[in-house]
């Protein structure tokens, strides 16, 4: 890996740290991923592990965005309802279950509600990336085969550089991830470990 045009990719000035979904949901026991049948505990363990770097990153980034599933029913079209309703998505709403898990927004740091997987669809988080000069995406959190890979997808194809921190985010399940992983890899983005962040950073 070059460390140097990670380092220059990755410029503070430049870089907006998206925190996906870090929430009750996908991290607690009674939350979409226990009821669809996967492993809460993963996401679960990935809390403290992204607190870490988050207080170490807050010394240099100035733009920190929290993107949070939103429960807004009169945008969840037909189409979505029967998928929903096929896979097992579709439930009771508690809004227990929205709040954050392991990471809170600090002040200045921004919160963006999403109502579809990508942070980017039908939402302002373009906008915003824009009015800031951003150019580069460290993407995090969960599920690394759904909202972030869908986010990176979408932030590539705005012609957003995507660095993913394997180490901070979590799929449905490993395999799941390693292929997720793999993906952003060979077609969107860059996949690196946290501490290759954190040295180019000088953290």
């Amino acid at each position: 890996m070059d460390l140097d045009k990670l380092s220059e990719k990755i410029n503070p000035q430049t870089t907006a740290l998206l925190i996906t979904d870090m929430q009750r949901d996908y991290c607690c026991a009674g939350g979409i991923i226990d009821k669809m049948g996967f492993d809460f505990e993963v996401p679960k363990r990935l809390a403290p592990r992204l607190s870490d770097f988050m207080d170490r990153a807050r010394k240099i980034l100035k733009y920190i965005v929290h993107i949070k599933m939103a429960h807004i029913p009169d945008l969840a079209s037909p189409v979505l309802k029967e998928h929903y309703e096929r896979v097992g998505l579709q439930r009771e709403y508690n809004p227990s279950f929205s709040e954050f898990y392991g990471i809170e927004p600090m002040e200045g740091e921004i919160v963006i509600p999403k109502y579809r997987y990508s942070a980017f669809v039908s939402t302002y988080l373009d906008k915003y990336l824009r009015a800031n000069c951003i150019k580069t995406l460290v993407l995090t959190g969960v599920a690394t085969n759904v909202c972030v890979e869908s986010t990176a997808r979408d932030g590539f194809m705005l012609d957003y550089h995507i660095v993913v921190a394997s180490d901070l985010t979590e799929a449905t399940e490993a395999g799941a991830k390693e292929w997720s992983l793999r993906n952003i890899e060979t077609f969107f983005g860059e996949v690196v470990d946290s501490r290759n962040l954190l040295d180019c950073w000088g953290l």
